[in-house]
């Protein structure tokens, strides 16, 4: 039986860590997964205190790796919950009108090659709806006057695979496995772990109400998080807030959460697009130093690349086919020599730009969550020196 849930004197240090406990106890994620949904499930309690709030996505490669049971869990800390499977556009909008914090399950049926009108509504519904003071129009009955419904509001969202672009886009995303065998989690009663979260969700709701002007202050003095990509700076900004409030020795932590669960959806989003796989192995095959490589030599390389798909019939590559898949980066074939040889070729030189405008940097992907507490102990109430990185100066962090 677990211990009821009990806040310090000030609450502050607690909240987190409370939400934080209590996913641990039902749910196996990623390890960088567990902080930033903590400290998710308290912003919900008060998305008024900023201008876009970021979406929860829970992506597995097949059923039964703890999507549902992790929206349950979500539903028992987030701010007047309504956790669905299905419903149209129309039922959406007029849900979202009153604040809920929407918890949607099975939304791969939205990643269609042909999506249905109504998918295709619901899409446009959530596509807006993370920009605060977003609305949909519609005619109402009975006169069927145009109305203007608000849209804006925290999301999570399950699905079997991947969500469609636009949509993930706007996403903190979680990949999701099924536990190994040496892994154990306890059992979710609903008998009794509702009773269990109440506690720590009345503490948070508490502290959020007594700490949201300092969040709104924190938030707004944020200048940029000058380590992640314009978007998914602007995803995380609320995040970073709140934890920078609510448990500011662990920003660092949550920096490294961040990078970790960035490059793995980076990664997905290469995976996904057949040029800009064929960007990376680009990059990937061609030696450091080397000016310029043969059409050749680089599509042999590249065809020789382990998972790589150049080698399939169905990509398999051509010097015209290659040059095509390049055009569009700017990047054109031209005669290079090599040695006493002109033959043609490529520069290196014509893909630095397409380098750095469409993959991340190399060191980013190899960034790892570590769980590196600084400024503890008498120094707990310092801001680190990563607030003052993230948040522009050294003095962000206090009331204005």
């Amino acid at each position: 039986m677990s211990k009821p849930f009990s806040t310090s004197a000030g609450g502050k240090q607690n909240t987190v860590q409370a939400a934080e406990v209590f996913i641990r106890r039902f749910c196996i994620l990623p390890e960088p997964a567990y902080l930033p949904l903590a400290v998710w499930a308290v912003a919900t309690h008060m998305p008024d205190a900023f201008g876009a709030f970021p979406y929860i996505s829970l992506l597995s490669p097949t059923k039964g790796c703890g999507k549902t049971r992790m929206l349950e869990i979500l539903e028992l800390l987030c701010a007047n919950p309504q956790r669905i499977t299905s419903a149209s556009a129309a039922a959406i909008f007029r849900m979202v009108k009153d604040s809920p914090t929407l918890l949607l399950d099975e939304v791969e049926t939205l990643r269609n090659s042909k999506p249905s009108e109504s998918a295709q509504a619901v899409l446009s519904i959530l596509n807006a709806g993370h920009r605060k003071g977003a609305t949909v129009t519609r005619c109402a009955p009975p006169d069927w006057r145009v109305e203007h419904f608000p849209v804006y509001g925290p999301k999570a969202f399950a699905a079997i695979g991947k969500l469609p672009d636009t949509l993930a886009d706007r996403c903190i995303c979680i990949p999701m496995q099924r536990k190994a065998a040496s892994q154990r989690v306890e059992r979710f009663l609903f008998a009794r772990t509702p009773g269990d979260a109440q506690p720590v969700r009345d503490s948070i709701a508490a502290w959020a109400e007594n700490s949201i002007d300092e969040v709104r202050q924190t938030y707004a003095s944020m200048i940029d998080l000058h380590f992640l990509a314009d978007r998914e700076a602007d995803l995380w900004m609320p995040v970073f807030a709140v934890c920078a409030v609510a448990v500011p020795e662990r920003v660092e932590e949550l920096r490294k959460c961040a990078l970790a669960l960035c490059g793995a959806k980076a990664a997905d989003d290469l995976d996904d697009s057949l040029a800009l796989t064929l960007l990376i192995d680009v990059r990937s095959v061609w030696t450091a130093g080397k000016q310029h490589m043969t059409t050749a030599s680089l599509i042999e390389a590249l065809e020789s690349r382990r998972d790589s798909p150049w080698a399939e019939p169905e990509h398999k590559l051509t010097p015209r086919r290659l040059a095509g898949m390049l055009r569009p980066f700017g990047i054109e074939p031209r005669q290079v020599r090599i040695g006493s040889l002109s033959n043609k070729g490529y520069q290196r030189a014509d893909f630095e730009s397409a380098f750095s405008r469409y993959l991340p940097p190399i060191h980013a992907a190899k960034e790892t969550c570590e769980t590196i507490r600084i400024n503890t102990g008498e120094d707990a109430h310092l801001p680190s020196e990563t607030m003052r990185l993230c948040f522009g100066n050294e003095n962000a962090l206090k009331p204005s």
